[in-house]
């Protein structure tokens, strides 16, 4: 399984203090190069300590940055009023991968799926860490309520969702 990050979840997983444990996962890691110039570079003009982290573990290779091929794809989705070039990227290069994409704003998982690319978001790698025995099913919703307070923004529908499948872990 091939998993290519967009910024936000990539943002709150460090902010979270857990993305070493996505090392774990049985997946391959990848950030698009513009999610990376926009999180790390950028990151650290503001001093953001969760730009070091992301940097440290890349170049410890838990991440891999990579291009999307498919410019054309990349360009016509960021043209989009609503979407950045960095949510972009993501989604093109997840489709030229045949992977999934991990985004959590509606704008890019609507676009996924008229653009027919597959995608998730954090609560899935919350699951996902979950069932490989990553972090215990209780933290998922310890991680989710983390990452309101942080700003990440949910539905009380999907939070309930959530509640829901926790339970019938």
């Amino acid at each position: 399984m091939i998993l290519v990050f967009d910024s936000t979840p990539l943002i709150y997983f460090a902010k979270l203090r857990i993305l070493d444990k996505l090392a774990k996962l049985k997946a391959e890691l990848v950030i698009p190069k513009s999610v990376y110039e926009e999180v790390v570079a950028g990151g650290k003009r503001k001093a953001e300590e969760d730009a070091l982290f992301i940097e440290k573990l890349v170049s410890q290779s838990v991440f891999k940055i990579n291009e999307a091929l498919n410019k054309t794809l990349a360009r016509k989705i960021a043209s989009i009023r609503s979407v950045g070039y960095a949510d972009a990227e993501t989604l093109a290069l997840a489709k030229d991968l045949n992977c999934i994409a991990i985004v959590d704003e509606s704008a890019a998982r609507t676009i996924a799926e008229a653009e027919g690319i597959k995608y998730r978001g954090s609560v899935f790698i919350l699951f996902l860490l979950s069932k490989e025995n990553l972090i215990h099913k209780k933290d998922i919703k310890f991680y989710v309520d983390k990452m309101i307070s942080l700003g990440w923004r949910c539905s009380t529908e999907f939070y309930s969702a959530i509640l829901d499948a926790i339970a019938k872990l």
